[in-house]
C-alpha cells in the first residue's frame, strides 16, 4: 500500500514577484550530470572552482556559484561511445582549464583535447589516435620529457603511449614508448626522488608494477610491486619527509621505502573503488576519502583513523572522489563523488564532519510513514514503518534531537500507513495495510502518542487507500486502488467493502487521490491506472452512491494526489509521470483541469510520490520530488508553475517524503523528513535566513 498524499494549502498566497530565493538545507547537494566521473577545475577563469563530469559519449559541466554551490548542467557530446578518463589543465595560458579525455570508437582510441570557450563550455574534441590498440587507460598529464611543456600517457593494449605536448595545447602523435599488455589504470609521480616522473602502472587481472622515468619520455623495464591486486591506482605522500606511496581500491596501500621501492601493502578500510588524497580536517595530515562516501582522517606517519561513511547518491555506481576546497572560511576540503549520471557535493562543516543530514536510525525501517501530532503537543510526529510495525517517533521540537522513540505498534508484511481522523474526535489516527492483519488495520489515537486498535477493513493489504466522506453523512471512508469503498460508522469501524467505481479500465488502478474537485461538499476520485496504462482519470461523484467518468489524461501516471498550488481554493493536480517529469493540471472548481507546465522534470531516474510545502518561506506551495536517494525541490510561483529543480541529497533508499517544522523555525521554512529503506530517517534542516 502506497500513501496516498492529500494536501491543501488554503488562504491567500504571494504573486512570484514577491516570491523568496532558493532555500538552503543542511544537507549535500546533487548534480545531474551527463558523466560518473568527476574533476574538480575553474574552467571559466573566475578563481571559482567548478566542476566536470564525463561519460559515456557526454562531457558536463556545472559552474561553481562561490559557496559551494553549483549551476545549472551544461553537455558536449563527443562521438565517442566509451569514455574512460579525464583530466583538466590550462594548455593554451587563457587562465581557463581545458580538457583532456580518453576513449574509444567508433572513431578511434586515443585522447581528446577539448578547449575551453571560458564560458562553462568547451570545443569539440581535437583526437589523437593510439596507434591501432583497442582500449585505452586514463590520461596522465605532465613533463615526462623535461621540455617544460605538458605532455600525456595513457595506456593502451600495446603498452605505454606518449603524446610529447607542442605547446598551446598541441600535441604531437603519440609514441609507443614501453611495450607492455593488460594495463588498465595509471597513476605518476615521482616515487625514486630523482627529479623524474614515474608511472604506476595496474594491470588486469591482477598485477601492480612502476616504471622509473629516465628522462626525455622514455621509461625502464616495469618493475613489480604485487601480483594479486589492481584496480584505480592513486599515488601521494601519506607520511611527512616520505616519498609518495602507491594506493588500490579499497585503501590498499604500498608504502614507499625512500628508494623507490615499496614494502608490503597495508590497509584501511575505506570501500570503493576510487580513492582520493588531500586534507578534510585541515590539520595538514593527509587523508583519505573513497567514492562511496567514506572518509578515513589521518594521524601521521601514514596512519589512518577508523572510516566514517558519509550518503551518497544511490545512483547504481560509485565511480570517483576528488577534494577541493569550495568555499571560504573552513580549513578542509571538501568532498565531491562522480556517480552514475550524478554528482554528489558534501561541504565540509570544519569540525570533522560534512553536511550530510542528520540520519536518526529506526531499526528496520523501510522508506515510507504518516506524518501527524500524534500527541496533539504541537509538536509534528512520524510513523516510520519497519519489519516489525509501525515505529511512533514523537517530535521535540529540537534539532538536536528532533524526536523520541514512541511505541511500536506490532504486525508483519506492512505496506506504507497513512494518518486521518476517522471517528471525529480530533486526535490523529492511523490506517495500516499488513499481511499479519489480512485487510487494513485501524488505530485510534489516543491523544497521547498511543494508538488502540479498532477494526480491519478487509481489504487487500498492499492496495493503496485514501480517506473521504463520499456518501456525505459526515463520517470518514475509505476508499482503495484495488476498486472498493468502505464507507464508516464514525467510530473507528467500517462497513463491509463495496465497489468504488462501477466501470474502472480493464488493467484496475495503480494509485488514487481523494478530494472535492467539483467543490459540491462530495468526495471525487483522481485514479492512475495500473500496469503501463497510460491514461489518469478523474471520478466525479454522482451523491446516488456511485461516480460519473468526467475526464482522462495521457500523462503516463505513477502516482496522483490532489492540492491547491494557486490558492484560489480548487484542488489541482500533481500527476508524477513514468517518463521522468511531473504533470501539473490546474483545476476550474467545477470538475475539469487545463494543462500548465507539463514538463517539470524530475531530477533522475525514479519517478516516486511528490510532496508539497513551503520551503522558502514566500507563502506559495514548493515541489519535492525524491528520486534516487535525492530530492529535487521545485520551487513555485503561486500560479502553479515550477522552476526547475535544484537537487539536496538524502538517503540511498528514500521513497516518500515528508515536510515538517522540527526545530522551532519561522512558518513557512519546512524542514524534510525522508525515511530510508536502509533502516533510518534523513532529516534536512531548513536553514533558510529571513
Amino acid at each position: 500500500m502506497r500513501l496516498v498524499l492529500v494536501f491543501c494549502l488554503c488562504g491567500s498566497v504571494l504573486t512570484a514577484a514577491n516570491a523568496k530565493g532558493v532555500p538552503t538545507f543542511s544537507a549535500r547537494r546533487d548534480y545531474p550530470s551527463g558523466g560518473d566521473r568527476v574533476v574538480v577545475a575553474d574552467v571559466n577563469g573566475d578563481g571559482v572552482p567548478d566542476l566536470v563530469a564525463f561519460g559515456d559519449s557526454y562531457v558536463s559541466t556545472m559552474l561553481g556559484i562561490g559557496d559551494g554551490t553549483f549551476g545549472a548542467t551544461t553537455n558536449l557530446e563527443t562521438s565517442w561511445q566509451y569514455q574512460v578518463g579525464i583530466a583538466a589543465i590550462d594548455l593554451n595560458g587563457d587562465g581557463k582549464a581545458d580538457l583532456i579525455i580518453s576513449g574509444g570508437p567508433p572513431t578511434i582510441f586515443g585522447i581528446g583535447v577539448c578547449f575551453s570557450n571560458g564560458d562553462g563550455t568547451f570545443q569539440p574534441p581535437v583526437y589523437y589516435r593510439i596507434g591501432s590498440d583497442k582500449s585505452v587507460s586514463n590520461p596522465i598529464v605532465g613533463d615526462f620529457n623535461g621540455d617544460g611543456i605538458p605532455d600525456v600517457i595513457v595506456a593502451g593494449s600495446s603498452g605505454i603511449w606518449l603524446f610529447t605536448g607542442k605547446g598551446a595545447g598541441v600535441f604531437n602523435p603519440a609514441v609507443l614508448t614501453t611495450s607492455l599488455s593488460g594495463a588498465l589504470w595509471l597513476a605518476s609521480a615521482d616515487f625514486n626522488g630523482d627529479g623524474i616522473l614515474d608511472l604506476a602502472v595496474s594491470y588486469y587481472p591482477g598485477g601492480l608494477s612502476v616504471l622509473f622515468g629516465r628522462g626525455a619520455g622514455y621509461f625502464n623495464s616495469p618493475v613489480s610491486v604485487s601480483n594479486a591486486q589492481w584496480g584505480y591506482v592513486v599515488a601521494g605522500v601519506l607520511k611527512a619527509g616520505s616519498r609518495p606511496d602507491i594506493i588500490l581500491p579499497g585503501a590498499n596501500i604500498y608504502p614507499n621505502n625512500g628508494k623507490g621501492g615499496f614494502g608490503p601493502p597495508y590497509s584501511v578500510s575505506v570501500p570503493g573503488d576510487g580513492t582520493a588524497i588531500g586534507d578534510v580536517n585541515g590539520d595538514g595530515i593527509p587523508d583519505l576519502a573513497s567514492s562511496e562516501g567514506y572518509v578515513a582522517l589521518g594521524l601521521g606517519n601514514g596512519q589512518f583513523a577508523p572510516a566514517v561513511g558519509y550518503t551518497v547518491a544511490n545512483t547504481n555506481g560509485w565511480f570517483s572522489v576528488a577534494l577541493a576546497k569550495l568555499t571560504k572560511g573552513v580549513n578542509g576540503e571538501d568532498l565531491i563523488f562522480g556517480l552514475n549520471s550524478t554528482v554528489s557535493v558534501l561541504l565540509n562543516r570544519g569540525n570533522d564532519t560534512f553536511i550530510d543530514g542528520k540520519w536518526i536510525p529506526v531499526s528496520g525501517g523501510n522508506n515510507c510513514g504518516a506524518a501527524g501530532d500524534f500527541n496533539r503537543d504541537g509538536k509534528p510526529d512520524l510513523a516510520v514503518l519497519t519489519g516489525q510495525g509501525l515505529q511512533i517517533l514523537l517530535g521535540t521540537g529540537d534539532a538536536a534531537s528532533p524526536y523520541t522513540f514512541g511505541e511500536m505498534l506490532s504486525f508483519s508484511g506492512g505496506s506504507c500507513p497513512i494518518a486521518g481522523d476517522v471517528n471525529g474526535d480530533g486526535i490523529t489516527d492511523l490506517l495500516e495495510g499488513a499481511d499479519s492483519l489480512a485487510g487494513v488495520g485501524v488505530y485510534l489515537g489516543n491523544g497521547d502518542g498511543t494508538f488502540t486498535m479498532k477494526s480491519v477493513i478487509p481489504f487487500g493489504p498492499s492496495a493503496d487507500i485514501a480517506l473521504g466522506d463520499f456518501n456525505h453523512d459526515g463520517k470518514t471512508d475509505v476508499a482503495s486502488s484495488s476498486n472498493q469503498l468502505a464507507l464508516g460508522n464514525g467510530d473507528g469501524t467500517f462497513q463491509a467493502p463495496g465497489t468504488l467505481i462501477a466501470n474502472p479500465p480493464p488493467n484496475g488502478f495503480y494509485w488514487i487521490a481523494v478530494g472535492d474537485v467539483n467543490n459540491d461538499g462530495w468526495a471525487d476520485v483522481l485514479a492512475a491506472c495500473g500496469d503501463g496504462c497510460p491514461y489518469t482519470y478523474l471520478y466525479l461523484n454522482n451523491h446516488l452512491g456511485g461516480f460519473t467518468q468526467s475526464s482522462v489524461t495521457q500523462s503516463y501516471p505513477s502516482a496522483v494526489m490532489l492540492t491547491d498550488l494557486t490558492g484560489d481554493g480548487n484542488l489541482d493536480a500533481v500527476v508524477t509521470s513514468s517518463a521522468a517529469y511531473v504533470t501539473i493540471l490546474i483545476g476550474d472548481g467545477k470538475g475539469g483541469f487545463t494543462g500548465t507546465q507539463n514538463h517539470v522534470p524530475y531530477p533522475f531516474v525514479d519517478q516516486l510520490p511528490a510532496q508539497v510545502g513551503d520551503v522558502n518561506g514566500d507563502g506559495i506551495p514548493d515541489l519535492l520530488l525524491p528520486a534516487d536517494g535525492s530530492i529535487g525541490i521545485a520551487l513555485g510561483n503561486g500560479k502553479g508553475e515550477f522552476q526547475a529543480p535544484f537537487v539536496e541529497g538524502v538517503g540511498p533508499g528514500v521513497g516518500q517524503v515528508f515536510t515538517q517544522a522540527l526545530h522551532g523555525q519561522p512558518t513557512g521554512l519546512a524542514d524534510i523528513v525522508a525515511p530510508d529503506y536502509t533502516g533510518g530517517i534523513t532529516v534536512l534542516f531548513n536553514t533558510t535566513k529571513r
